[in-house]
């Protein structure tokens, strides 16, 4: 025979343990587009600091490479591919331009790190985006993250400017 107090207990646990553990799962849904900027923010921080080591000047954001950053991020995730040429063959040269930044210089790209230090590491940690982020010359950057559907969950891309 199970006392009444043991037997209470143990449906209190069992029923908290069941509301508990949606919660769980929601925290692992994609997150809002306010969590995306937060992201955006976070990623040019943390270059402007690996610039700073190596002194360059913070870059600046800039609307239009914002835009074409985003709108890159979004098209690989929402077409299901990793490039720096978009499915209907648009350099990212072509991607700036469209959004009015005459003098892109550099992209780069990643898919799968879930926060903005594990892009950054990332992007450090390869000698082709690391040149891009600690090129003095760039003055202006823009960063677009996607999340959702496709196969990495999340899409990065950053388009620097050097005017």
């Amino acid at each position: 025979m199970t006392h009444p107090t043991l037997r209470s207990t143990a449906l209190r646990a069992l029923a908290c343990t069941a509301l508990l553990a949606p919660v769980g799962f929601v925290a692992a849904e994609p997150a809002s587009a306010a969590t995306n900027s937060q992201m955006q923010k976070d990623v040019i921080t943390l270059v402007n600091a690996q610039r700073k080591k190596v002194g360059c000047a913070p870059l600046r954001t800039s609307t239009a490479l914002r835009n074409a950053a985003v709108l890159h991020s979004v098209d690989m995730r929402t077409k299901n591919y990793f490039s720096h040429t978009s499915k209907d063959g648009r350099s990212p040269w072509d991607r700036i331009k469209a959004q009015k930044y005459p003098y892109g210089s550099a992209e780069n790209i990643a898919a799968g790190q879930r926060t903005a230090k594990a892009v950054v590491d990332a992007w450090m940690k390869s000698t082709g985006h690391r040149k891009n982020i600690l090129n003095c010359k760039n003055k202006a950057v823009g960063v677009g993250v996607s999340k959702g559907s496709g196969t990495y969950w999340i899409y990065w891309t950053q388009d620097f400017g050097t005017r």
